[in-house]
């Protein structure tokens, strides 16, 4: 009865942190921040850091050793916070380490009930006005971001919000459900015209359809390729920097590949030239097109634009070596151990989210992302979900 009760606090405490932790982030990517000093915002994150501190010393029953492993991780995260100047990559680290104990399918169905909301809620308040909408166009085209700070961050919260969904819904995926991603991936093309993150969107449905495949053991093709997904969460951002590192600007190959990336190859180049790859982070000026000073830039003054995109380069370049590799090794951890155990939802969302972050910078964003908290968090299969249920019962 203590345990239960332990673990029941525990998981009122994280649930509250993440929730007012979701909010705040999302609040933080809109144009309501013309109104708002991001610093209040930030400092709601740290309060809600000390949250989930006290789960993790009072709720978690870490060993020893590990508490020093995970202290020795959350100073490299703060470290690099403070040589970077920017907390993405601080708060994912808080949230990933104290997720212990906490049933994944929760945290996913929280992200997804909490963002669903506000991405509606936003987007009605910039339709009607409260807030701005802001409309960038490219090759005549109108993009729309809908509240959103830039339309490709539209995109990536549409993106994850259907890898949520398509989580929650995996046993019971149907063909009506890949049709309607399909269907999403074209109304967001025309909103955002984001289309690499509409790409992504479309390939999600191959991904997902051999993954279910591969629950079936007599698909052995499907199971042989769905379980070496793992190995791409290393090849592919391999790959990625290779190409970055060497780009030429005059070679043909590489300038049609920059275009085909939006120029992500060049200011990749450029990052990795000018700043290097460090261990513990620096701080670089960025001048996105994102937001309303943003807008600006893009109207008048596009030759300021210098933003990485990449969230593979951005670890190396900003946050540094060690929490780069950290990033990577979980992301590894968690496809391989699900791989192992046949839960093939988690390697293909894995995969999906590794092909994303080649080109947007998300991965590390707690207001994106919550599947990097499925590596200490309980990922029980969801075919045996129901027997564990069961046993508890019997005990109780």
């Amino acid at each position: 009865m203590k345990q239960k009760l332990t673990s029941l606090n525990g998981e009122k405490l994280f649930f509250f942190a993440y929730t007012v932790s979701l909010f705040v982030s999302f609040v933080i990517s809109t144009t309501f921040m013309q109104y708002i000093p991001v610093r209040y915002l930030n400092w709601i994150n740290y309060m809600l850091m000390l949250i989930l501190l006290l789960k993790i010393l009072v709720f978690d029953n870490f060993k020893l050793w590990q508490l020093g492993l995970m202290s020795l991780i959350m100073i490299l995260a703060i470290y690099s916070w403070r040589k970077s100047q920017i907390t993405s990559l601080m708060i994912m680290v808080a949230y990933i380490l104290s997720a212990k104990n906490i049933e994944f399918t929760k945290i996913v169905k929280r992200y997804f009930d909490v963002n669903f909301v506000m991405l509606i809620g936003v987007s009605i308040y910039s339709l009607l006005g409260i807030i701005k909408n802001l409309g960038f166009e490219r090759n005549g085209i109108m993009r729309q971001a809908l509240g959103i700070d830039y339309p490709t961050d539209l995109a990536a919260y549409v993106l994850y919000l259907a890898l949520a969904y398509c989580f929650l819904k995996y046993d019971h995926l149907r063909w009506y459900n890949y049709f309607g991603l399909l269907f999403l991936a074209f109304i967001l093309n025309l909103i955002t015209n984001a289309r690499l993150d509409v790409y992504t969107l479309v390939l999600s449905v191959i991904i997902f359809i051999m993954a279910k495949r591969a629950q079936h053991p007599q698909n052995n093709f499907s199971r042989v390729i769905v379980s070496n997904f793992w190995s791409l969460s290393l090849v592919l951002p391999y790959i990625y920097l290779l190409l970055t590192y060497y780009y030429n600007p005059s070679n043909r190959i590489f300038s049609k590949l920059n275009d085909l990336l939006s120029g992500r190859l060049l200011f990749g180049h450029v990052a990795l030239s000018r700043y290097g790859i460090t261990m513990f982070g620096q701080h670089i000026k960025e001048q996105g097109w994102g937001g309303v000073q943003g807008l600006k830039i893009f109207k008048t003054a596009q030759f300021k634009y210098f933003f990485i995109d990449s969230t593979y380069i951005r670890l190396l370049v900003i946050y540094g070596v060690i929490l780069a590799v950290f990033i990577v090794a979980t992301l590894v951890i968690i496809s391989v151990r699900e791989t192992l155990k046949h839960n093939y939802v988690f390697p293909a969302i894995i995969l999906i989210i590794t092909i994303s972050s080649l080109i947007d910078q998300h991965l590390i964003e707690i207001t994106y992302n919550p599947f990097l908290l499925a590596l200490l968090a309980d990922t029980y299969t969801k075919s045996t979900e129901g027997n564990i249920n069961n046993e508890k019962a019997v005990q109780d």
